[in-house]
């Protein structure tokens, strides 16, 4: 059934395993050292802790609990012509992105004393000068930045009303609607020369989609497929197309080789716990209690200058374990802030919260929006902490603010249907 790809435990327990396993194969092969007892154990509490906060909730909730009154006063229908108003906005928002985006380029080449086409016609360096642009600009706050941080937010966000507009358009309609997002996404990844975005707005929209035919029953049929395939191949091509203008591949010695695109996909699931590994054992610095879990509140009070600007890379430093890697899984956060209380207590509290917002995400998109925002960083949280952006809380924030849609009851609509046909056929008899 549909509604078990949108389930944070089962996907939390799949995600973590496969990486688990895919890392523990490397240790046998001796492609990376054996783990230490500190680094089991983490792992083990992680896994442990956000089990049982989400039982905690699901288990012991009793009745389901209404929203404050304050959040269900004003919530619209969501029908598909005020989607499409809704998708119309987000969409614009996305091409304002990409502009800004393109004029970002313009400002590294003018810094650079190099032509616009020039850079972007050398793929490594473009890449190599946003990293360096991003990490730098990571404490700033100025006009530009923000204005990116909310358009691109904002173009998120549309993909999962695109989710939700899938389900209750049957028209062709709804086609363009995914062709236009997915050509304005697939542009910025290629500008920007990463696979990031694309996927995780995909997954926004396949999450959104499974969530709302959950209430459906929706088993997998020929319009689920023809409404997710364009997504998926659009991922597919970001992959092979960043992969061909970097040559990622080549950083692992294998430039040439069939196999080297999937070994660079098994180095990106299984290098983070090995990277984890070698944190934990050579950590001897003191807690810095909260300042990476809470960076963008940091980042704001180093705005309104209340405390010091703090000196972290965004994704980590690289270490060579021994190929290059500078993701650490989200448990480096947690124990670098809080040590192993921080890596039992904050996935603790993620499992609640991801159980206590599932209910209510199935009949308002606010909390469709805080849900799938939630579980996307959820699943790859193996891999990096994806909540140190601001654009994070600012797509939270929209959801509750200019979105307050009220989903329609699909199994309730659905149910009445027959009932309807049967009386009237009872009637004719």
């Amino acid at each position: 059934m549909i509604q078990w790809a949108a389930n944070p435990l089962l996907l939390f327990l799949a995600v973590w395993g496969m990486a688990i396993t895919l890392y523990l194969g490397g240790v046998v092969a001796g492609l990376f050292p054996s783990p230490h007892a500190l680094t089991v154990g983490a792992l083990l509490l992680n896994i442990g802790t956000f089990s049982l906060g989400y039982l905690t909730w699901a288990l012991l909730k009793g009745p389901a609990p209404q929203p404050p009154e304050s959040l269900r006063v004003g919530l619209k229908p969501a029908l598909p012509r005020q989607l499409q108003r809704a998708l119309g906005f987000t969409l614009l928002m996305g091409v304002i992105a990409l502009l800004l985006m393109l004029y970002r380029v313009t400002q590294i080449a003018a810094r650079n004393d190099t032509g616009f086409l020039e850079l972007l016609a050398n793929p490594p360096l473009l890449r190599f000068q946003l990293i360096e642009f991003i990490e730098r600009s990571a404490w700033q706050v100025s006009p530009t930045i923000m204005l990116t941080s909310l358009t691109s937010g904002l173009f998120a966000m549309g993909f999962i009303l695109l989710g939700v507009f899938l389900r209750l358009d049957a028209t062709a309609r709804r086609y363009a609607y995914l062709g236009g997002f997915l050509l304005v996404d697939l542009v910025t990844c290629l500008i920007n020369l990463s696979r990031y975005e694309m996927t995780m707005c995909v997954l926004y929209l396949i999450l959104a989609y499974c969530m709302t035919a959950s209430s459906t029953r929706c088993r997998i049929d020929r319009r689920l497929i023809s409404d997710l395939l364009p997504a998926a191949v659009g991922v597919v091509i970001i992959f092979v197309a960043v992969e061909l203008l970097l040559h990622k591949s080549a950083t692992y010695g294998r430039a040439g080789d069939s196999r080297s695109i999937l070994f660079s996909f098994y180095w990106y699931l299984a290098s983070p716990i090995a990277a984890f590994n070698d944190f934990l054992a050579n950590f001897h610095g003191s807690y810095t209690l909260g300042e990476r879990t809470l960076a963008p509140f940091f980042k704001w009070l180093h705005r309104f200058h209340l405390i010091a600007p703090h000196n972290f890379l965004i994704s980590g430093e690289f270490i060579f374990i021994p190929y290059p890697v500078n993701v650490y899984t989200y448990l480096r956060s947690f124990y670098e802030d809080f040590g192993l209380v921080g890596v039992a207590v904050v996935p603790y509290v993620y499992g609640w919260l991801m159980a206590a917002v599932r209910e209510p995400a199935k009949r308002r998109f606010p909390y469709l929006n805080l849900y799938v925002l939630l579980l996307v960083p959820l699943m790859f949280s193996f891999f990096h902490y994806w909540l140190l952006s601001s654009q994070f809380y600012l797509q939270i924030l929209f959801g509750f603010i200019l979105f307050r849609y009220e989903l329609p009851n699909f199994s309730q609509a659905e149910g009445e249907a027959p009932s309807r046909r049967s009386h009237k056929s009872s009637k004719e008899a």
